[in-house]
């Protein structure tokens, strides 16, 4: 899924934000074209982010936040505009049903101005390096094409061959990779 099939005007990356919409990405594309999934992994960027790791599908959350400006009169470009104005950051957060905070900004995308992630360290969130979700992504999708064990091996694997990254010295069943791989597999 990517934005274009959330209602307009939400523009937001599930990929890079939604563990469960990744979880749904690894099963359904976990047959796909090399060149593609290593085209929508570069699409997480190399920074930190948050990610949402909650219930709520993104379809749910594009709805709440739909409903929220609706309920404010400012849905429309001009009125979510001014809303964001009225802000000193030039953003907003909003709660959503199960607790957890999202930012709103200003979207770039032709009609889809309202540009939503999961604001840092909220209930259902964990912040992580963009790297570490993309090599995680690609472990996990790579175990089940390969029908490998995830380890050091794999790991490097992706991390050189799919995601152009340099070798990880160890991989620790502890660190962060392993935890999140550990998440992708909804264990």
């Amino acid at each position: 899924m990517r934005y274009s099939v959330l209602p307009q005007p939400i523009l937001f990356h599930p990929l890079k934000h939604h563990l469960g919409y990744i979880r749904e990405f690894i099963e359904t594309n976990v047959d796909a074209e090399d060149s593609y999934l290593k085209a929508q992994l570069k699409t997480i960027g190399s920074s930190q982010l948050d990610l949402y790791l909650g219930n709520l599908s993104a379809q749910q959350i594009a709805r709440e936040t739909i409903l929220y400006l609706q309920a404010l009169h400012t849905l429309s470009p001009e009125a979510y505009q001014i809303y964001l104005s009225d802000s000193e950051a030039r953003y907003r957060v909003i709660t959503l049903s199960d607790g957890s905070k999202w930012v709103l900004r200003w979207g770039v995308v032709e009609g889809r101005h309202v540009h939503l992630h999961p604001a840092r360290y909220s209930e259902h969130t964990i912040r992580v390096k963009a790297n570490t979700l993309k090599t995680a992504v690609a472990v996990h999708m790579a175990a089940l094409r390969y029908n490998q064990p995830m380890g050091l091996a794999l790991v490097n694997q992706v991390r050189t061959e799919w995601l152009g990254l340099a070798p990880v010295p160890v991989y620790l069943q502890e660190s962060p990779l392993a935890k999140l791989i550990h998440s992708l597999s909804g264990l």
